[in-house]
């Protein structure tokens, strides 16, 4: 699964328990959750332990964790009425059901079926992953989703932003310059589909 359809699962998740504890902060950590075991778990196992795993699904693609985290967020729950850490853990959740980590039962119930299955590491993954991501007509549409999701979920947050910018001439170049960036990659991401 991609990167962005992970995040948008996550938002999911995230606009779910917003509308029942009423904190549509929790929108961000389901969001976070979303993406978070790809962000920890393939930089470390596919640089850091890429000689003994060389796989980017461990620790954060497994149930223990996502359980602990949980676990703490009952606790967190219980002790401060805030449900941060159960959305986060939420997100986490919906990443491993979205790979289909139960068709992978050693990494997905680590360790209590043993030390997690050896992998050849790819030579160019992130470069790879990245192109596939670039590729992908779904990932561009989950982009502006997500985009105009948080843009009107976080309107008065960004609109006190672009506030504290004291000259209307380059508050309209930052538009203008995040613009450009959007069309640039829309660019890239066209010429890598043909």
């Amino acid at each position: 699964m991609y990167l962005l359809a992970h995040a948008m699962a996550g938002i999911l998740v995230g606009i779910i328990l917003a509308a029942i504890a009423h904190d549509r902060r929790v929108v961000a950590l389901g969001a976070l959750g979303g993406v978070l075991p790809d962000l920890i778990d393939k930089p470390l196992g596919h640089i850091i332990l890429a000689e003994t795993v060389g796989y980017g699904r461990i620790y954060f693609h497994g149930l223990t964790l996502v359980t602990l985290i949980a676990i703490a967020g009952l606790l967190v729950y219980h002790h401060r009425r805030t449900i941060g850490l159960l959305a986060l853990a939420a997100g986490m959740l919906s990443h491993q059901i979205l790979d289909g980590m139960w068709l992978h039962p050693v990494g997905w119930l680590w360790p209590f079926l043993g030390s997690l299955p050896r992998h050849d590491p790819t030579e160019d993954f992130f470069w790879d992953a990245f192109l596939q991501e670039l590729a992908q007509p779904s990932e561009w549409l989950f982009f502006f989703l997500i985009a105009g999701l948080f843009a009107y979920l976080y309107r008065g947050e960004i609109r006190a932003v672009f506030g504290r910018v004291p000259h209307p001439m380059i508050r309209r170049l930052l538009v203008a310059i995040l613009g450009l960036a959007i069309i640039s990659a829309l660019a890239v991401g066209g010429r890598i589909l043909l």
